[in-house]
């Protein structure tokens, strides 16, 4: 009889340790994509600012703000909605700045504001804080995840009825881009 009380509290005792993993690992899950979402609001921030401090250097390209502007407002919109939803905005976000950005290079009157320069070098450094809480995410993913796949955590969070996390991670364009060797211009090199 005692062997069997002994029994039952181990395994009482061993559920919840699982169980409390379990949601820990949840809640890490739940915490990171907190910070990437900060991170993405404050480049949503940033892009009218930016919008604004060129608009002023050059009156002729409506169209070019515009649109920034616009898939900036998808992607603010975008934040409440399923992770496949915000990693879509989120790239069409990412491309329109692309595209900014080298108008803005080709144009080295806009450059030259200081404003500009000190905004863009903001977004640079939201970008690598969304690239840090992005692999922060995926991370704490990756080890929900496995809980989850591994015996005897995944009894427990069948009881639990938790499913997986989804990762976030780079749209098919940016994927293909990412495959692809950059091009390189370095000044006074031959061909």
């Amino acid at each position: 009889m005692t062997n069997l009380i002994i029994g039952i509290v181990i395994l009482i005792g061993g559920y919840i340790y699982l169980q409390n993993r379990l949601a820990a690992a949840k809640n890490a899950v739940s915490n990171a994509y907190a910070g990437i979402q900060i991170q993405l609001k404050r480049r949503h921030d940033l892009v009218p600012a930016l919008v604004d401090a060129v608009r002023s250097a050059i009156k002729h390209e409506e169209n070019l703000f515009d649109q920034i502007l616009a898939v900036r407002q998808e992607a603010v919109t975008a934040l409440d909605q399923e992770i496949e939803k915000v990693e879509l905005a989120e790239a069409s976000l990412t491309q329109g700045l692309r595209d900014f950005f080298a108008y803005a290079e080709d144009h080295p009157e806009i450059t030259a504001t200081q404003n500009i320069s000190e905004l863009q070098k903001q977004l640079e450094e939201t970008e690598d804080q969304i690239a840090a809480s992005r692999r922060l995410y995926n991370g704490n993913v990756e080890r929900f995840n496995t809980q989850l796949d591994a015996i005897p955590s995944n009894w427990v969070a069948q009881t639990m009825r938790l499913e997986k996390a989804p990762f976030f991670g780079l749209s098919a364009k940016d994927a293909k881009s990412a495959a692809q060797m950059p091009k390189i211009d370095l000044p006074g090199a031959q061909s």
